[in-house]
C-alpha cells in the first residue's frame, strides 16, 4: 500500500494485528475469557474456577499486555487518564479485578482459611461481577471508540464481547470441572454454555449484517472478511470450527441431557470454541480498514 493511498483508499490497519500487535490480540483474548470463567464460576459458587479464571486473566492476559507495551516500567502511565482514555479505563478495571479478585478468592484456599473474611460475602460477589463485566468488554470497547475504522465502530461489538467471554468462560469451566471430577458443576454449567453459544452466534451474524448496511468503509472491511483474502480463514475457522461444530455437539448434549456430557465430545467443543473465537477476533482485527479522508474515484469505483 503506497503512503498516499491512506488519504484516498480504504487502508488496512496494522498497529493492532501485525508483528507485536498480535500480543494485544492475545492479551484481550486471555484477559476476557479468564474474566468470563471467573464470572460464570462466581455465579455457580465454583471457587476453583474463580481461581483458574483469575490466573488466566491476570497472568496470561496481563503478561501479553506487558509484552505489547514493550516497556513495562513505563506502562503505569497508561492508567493516568481514565476520564478521557478508554485504554486507561480498561487498565484501571484490570488492576481492580486483579487486586480485589485476589482478596475475594483468598479465603477459599485451604492454606488461607484463617483469614477473617469469607469469599461468599454478597458485596464481594457484586463488585467482582461488575468488574468481570468491564474486563470482558474492555477489548472490543477500545476498538469500538476508534471512529476512523467504521467496521469496529459498532455498538454490537461490546455486547458480542460479553457473549464471547461468557461462552468461552463456560468452556474453560467445563475443562476445569472435568479435571476435578466436579459433575455437579458440569451439569449446572451446560445450560449456561448452551444459551450463550446461541447468543454468541446470533450477535456475530448480526454484527456482520449490520456492517453490510453501514458505511462504505465498513462494507469494504466486510468484503475482505467474507469475499477477500480472509474468506477461507473466516469460513473454515469461524463458521465451521467456531459455530457449526460446537452447535452440533451442544444440540447432541441437549438431546441427551439426562446424562453428563462425554469427555471426548466436550473436549472437542472446548478446542473448537477456542480456535473459532480466536479466529473471529483475528479476522475482525485484520479486516479493519481506515475510512479515506478524500473519497476519490478510486474508492467510488
Amino acid at each position: 500500500m503506497k503512503p498516499y493511498y491512506w488519504m484516498t483508499d480504504f487502508t488496512p490497519q496494522e498497529e493492532w494485528i501485525d508483528q507485536q500487535g498480535l500480543f494485544l490480540l492475545l492479551a484481550f483474548f486471555f484477559t476476557e475469557i479468564g474474566a468470563g470463567l471467573y464470572g460464570v464460576s462466581l455465579f455457580l459458587g465454583f471457587w476453583r474456577g474463580c481461581l483458574a479464571g483469575w490466573l488466566i486473566s491476570c497472568v496470561l492476559g496481563g503478561g501479553f499486555h506487558l509484552l505489547y507495551l514493550g516497556k513495562p516500567l513505563r506502562a503505569w502511565r497508561a492508567v493516568l487518564k481514565p476520564r478521557t482514555s478508554e485504554l486507561s479505563r480498561g487498565m484501571v478495571f484490570m488492576i481492580l479485578f486483579a487486586g480485589i479478585g485476589a482478596i475475594h478468592i483468598a479465603p477459599s484456599l485451604s492454606f488461607l482459611g484463617f483469614l477473617p473474611w469469607q469469599s461468599d460475602i454478597l458485596l464481594f460477589k457484586i463488585v467482582m461481577a461488575v468488574l468481570c463485566f468491564f474486563v470482558i468488554t474492555h477489548g472490543f470497547m477500545i476498538m469500538n471508540v476508534i471512529t476512523g475504522i467504521p467496521f469496529w465502530n459498532s455498538a454490537i461489538l461490546p455486547v458480542l464481547a460479553l457473549a464471547s467471554g461468557v461462552w468461552l468462560g463456560t468452556q474453560l469451566g467445563t475443562a476445569v470441572s472435568f479435571s476435578l471430577s466436579e459433575g455437579e458443576i458440569l451439569t449446572s454449567m451446560e445450560p449456561v454454555a448452551r444459551w450463550f453459544l446461541f447468543v454468541y452466534i446470533f450477535l456475530s451474524l448480526f454484527f456482520l449484517w449490520n456492517s453490510a448496511h453501514s458505511s462504505s468503509a465498513a462494507q469494504a472491511s466486510l468484503g475482505v472478511l467474507v469475499k477477500g483474502d480472509l474468506a477461507p480463514l473466516f469460513y473454515g475457522g469461524v463458521v465451521l470450527i467456531g459455530f457449526v461444530v460446537p452447535l452440533v455437539i451442544t444440540f447432541y448434549f441437549w438431546a441427551n441431557s439426562s446424562v453428563l456430557p462425554s469427555y471426548g465430545l466436550a473436549s472437542v467443543r472446548v478446542i473448537c470454541a477456542f480456535l473459532g473465537d480466536l479466529t473471529l477476533r483475528y479476522t475482525i482485527s485484520k479486516s479493519g480498514r481506515y475510512a479515506p479522508l478524500i473519497y476519490s474515484n478510486l474508492v467510488q469505483g
